[in-house]
């Protein structure tokens, strides 16, 4: 079967950018951010987003809320005073927002029952930020052994102290669990700032400017499971990020469990600390952290469960990041550039993975093979098409699919073969072209809606693995919502409450193709196709049903039998008149019938679905030119624009991706590319491919109503030898013409370099505006 007219409309219509990320947006909006871990608010009860006390209020014995409160110290001592007779020992504190700039001294403070009982306590919101030090300018350096990150200021200075933390000094809070330090502008952690906290399980510091800690700064923590360092945003001036005076810090937490480092800026430089991890250790978030390239084998050293690697560009490309994590069984790594699943295909325990919005074209079977745990695989928003060979089903514990949003353009059979067994697929928004296959795949879906149960997907291992104090969403009960919110296909079988539409007829349930799958996502605007007669947009139900006509059918194959059939019915009549004129007017014909298959092609392209001037591009101009003028091509225009001017130059034989067919090739470039240039010749006149790409560029130029075309006519064109198109092109737009003159030739290249140059600076200035 031929699918160069749907590889066309894949092409314009579903091309992806992942080259903007999506995380740099939590800098505005940092709570609604979300990483594997979640918000603090995601894992706790006690305290909201703002630093407000949630616990009931029942038992008010146990609430001291001193929160927006100017004088704490005073509010406190009274409280104290107020309290000897009824001697009150509240386990919740709140001083959120009380514009402090230092923690309250508690030891100056005759309030021992609110010390001893205290539990949870949040300091949200208050302003921690001003530093009282000698100095406080950071320098670091790497020692020989490269084991040790060190600060030449912090070893002159071991005594120094930052007050913010000062009031937690000389005194033990024997009973506190839960600290809420969040959006304090907290820049520095000092040495044993936490000390005097013995039984802390959860320290909450993020949304602060946290971009130094010291060695010994978590000392004491011995029973901290949860470390919250998440959106930590470094002043400017130390814009690298989050340094560490050692690598070891972490080594004094035994029973850490949970680390957060989403949206922290970390760098390269802190693969030592990584390497390090221990291996309590089982929930790592790095999403948006900056790391891109860590060395091999990271993590081996660990014991992840969960980890989060999304928003790091290039972070998996080494197939051996992942070596040694034989445990993990969750991995979100959207956004990270990936083009192939061979890093995680030894993750032989995996049970989710979440790879959306990358780089992948196609699966390779061979990176799933060992993936036998593997249950939820959720692959949106990626570049992957149809596939002819078996990929999943080798999964045999795979329970949802999720591929929306890809260049899926059509269902084949081997397709429904490999997913028959999936409980749950989802395949919305692929732009596909009618076949009856995809009327099968939506028989298959609507009869199991009777016969099949949607259950939610569970754990293969019916067992919590992490410490039982640790709270944090289950990764399944992302999906799981998507199940319950699922749309039933047979919602648009009735129609107030009486069965309507082909839904029931008994010939619908005589397909040949078996399945066990329900749409996870079904939505019948979603779930549409292009029809090929009409080139209208129809729902899959409305597609034809399959039979043994058209189940192999080539829609071309059935088009070129209808055209046969005219002209045998039309030959005993106008055979002679025919053939004079095929021979008077061989070459507009030839050039017509051109026309007209390019046309039918381009006519299949949506026009709401046409780029905008705001995309991002991969060239600055595309050229086309035929073999003949090859020559030209190099010798002269490439050294006056490419080595000149610094324009890139996307050519043919040179930025073609190997695999794929000429017709994806020419219209993926053109729409990377913010300029198109016509070499043309009375022999590029000739090559079927170079007019092609000459009305694919008028076509562009329509639709976009984008000034973006330039004509280099290397020799005089006759009128006669013009075909409509660049007749057409030549009323319309201004070109130059290549003088004979070598003296003219100067004036001749200032004119090609300043039209590429305002086509270059007109796309940045719609970027900047946009």
């Amino acid at each position: 079967m031929t699918f160069g007219f749907i590889f066309i409309c894949s092409i314009l219509l579903g091309l992806t950018d992942t080259s903007s990320f999506i995380g740099h947006s939590w800098i505005h909006d940092p709570i609604s951010a979300r990483c594997i871990t979640g918000y603090m608010t995601d894992v706790q009860s006690w305290v909201s987003k703002s630093g407000e006390l949630i616990v009931k209020k029942s038992n008010t014995n146990e609430i001291l809320d001193l929160s927006e409160t100017l004088n704490v110290t005073a509010a406190l001592q009274y409280f104290v005073l107020r309290d000897r007779s009824q001697r009150r020992r509240p386990r919740f504190m709140s001083m959120a927002r009380c514009g402090l700039s230092q923690v309250p001294k508690f030891s100056a403070m005759q309030a021992p029952n609110v010390i001893e009982q205290m539990e949870f306590f949040t300091l949200y919101g208050n302003n921690f930020g001003e530093l009282r030090a000698n100095n406080d300018n950071y320098e670091t350096l790497i020692n020989a052994t490269n084991i040790t990150q060190v600060s030449n200021t912090v070893a002159l200075n071991k005594q120094r102290r930052t007050s913010w933390s000062a009031g937690f000094k000389g005194i033990t809070f024997h009973n506190l669990k839960e600290l809420d330090l969040r959006s304090c502008q907290i820049d520095i952690l000092d040495n044993f700032t936490f000390k005097g906290m013995p039984a802390m399980q959860k320290l909450y510091l993020g949304e602060n400017k946290i971009h130094h800690i010291s060695a010994n700064a978590f000392s004491g923590l011995r029973d901290l499971i949860h470390l919250d360092l998440s959106r930590n945003m470094a002043s400017t001036d130390t814009s690298e990020g989050v340094t560490f005076e050692s690598y070891d810090v972490f080594d004094k937490l035994p029973n850490l469990a949970l680390l957060d480092f989403s949206f922290t800026t970390l760098t390269n430089r802190n693969t030592n600390l990584l390497e390090r991890l221990g291996k309590s250790i089982q929930i790592l978030s790095l999403c948006y952290t900056a790391l891109n390239r860590p060395r091999e084998f990271t993590f081996r050293n660990t014991s992840l469960v969960y980890m989060d690697l999304s928003g790091n560009l290039d972070i998996l490309n080494s197939p051996n990041i992942l070596r040694g994590l034989e445990r993990l069984r969750v991995l979100f790594a959207e956004f990270v550039g990936l083009r192939s699943l061979d890093a995680v295909s030894n993750l032989t325990k995996l049970e989710i993975l979440k790879v959306n919005d990358n780089e992948l074209m196609q699966i390779d079977p061979d990176s799933l093979t060992k993936l036998n745990n593997l249950q939820i695989i959720d692959l949106s928003r990626n570049k992957i098409s149809s596939w002819f060979t078996k990929t999943f089903d080798y999964l045999f514990n795979l329970k949802m699919l999720i591929l929306k949003e890809n260049n899926i353009n059509v269902i084949t059979e081997e397709m429904l073969k490999d997913i028959k067994h999936i409980r749950y697929i989802a395949f919305a928004k692929n732009f596909m072209v009618c076949f009856c296959q995809m009327r099968e795949m939506y028989n298959i879906g609507l009869q199991n809606e009777f016969r099949l149960n949607a259950t939610l997907i569970r754990p293969l291992y019916n067992r919590n693995v992490y410490n039982n104090s640790l709270n944090i969403q289950d990764a399944f009960s992302t999906y799981n919502n998507v199940i319950r919110n699922r749309r039933n296909v047979t919602e648009e079988c009735f129609h107030e409450g009486k069965p309507t539409g082909d839904c029931f007829l008994k010939s619908s349930m005589n397909f040949t193709m078996q399945g066990d799958f329900l749409f996870a996502d079904y939505d019948y605007i979603d779930y549409s196709c292009l029809g090929f007669d009409n080139s209208e947009t129809i729902s899959i139900s409305k597609v034809t049903f399959c039979n043994q006509t058209n189940r192999y059918l080539d829609p071309e194959d059935d088009l070129e039998t209808e055209l046969k059939l005219i002209y045998l019915l039309i030959i005993p009549a106008v055979l002679l008149p025919v053939l004079l004129f095929i021979y008077a007017f061989r070459r507009n014909l030839r050039y017509c019938l051109i026309s007209m298959r390019n046309s039918a092609m381009l006519s299949l392209i949506n026009t709401n679905d046409i780029g905008d001037e705001t995309k991002n591009f991969n060239y600055d101009v595309f050229v086309s030119y035929c073999n003949e003028d090859r020559a030209w091509v190099l010798d002269q225009l490439l050294p006056h624009v490419e080595k000149d001017c610094n324009i890139s130059v996307c050519l043919h034989e040179r930025d073609f991706q190997v695999g794929l067919s000429i017709l994806e090739n020419i219209v993926s470039c053109m729409d990377r590319s913010k300029s198109i240039m016509l070499i043309i010749s009375q022999r590029f006149l000739l090559s079927q491919w170079c007019q092609f790409e000459m009305h694919l560029a008028q076509h562009r130029l329509l639709e976009t109503r984008r000034e973006d075309l330039i004509l280099i006519l290397l020799e005089e064109i006759p009128r006669r030898l013009r075909p409509n198109t660049l007749h057409y092109l030549m009323l319309t737009k201004t070109y130059v013409v290549w003088p004979k003159e070598v003296s003219e030739r100067d004036l001749f290249w200032r004119r090609v370099k300043k039209s590429l140059a305002h086509h270059r600076m007109k796309i940045i200035e719609n970027d900047s505006l946009a």
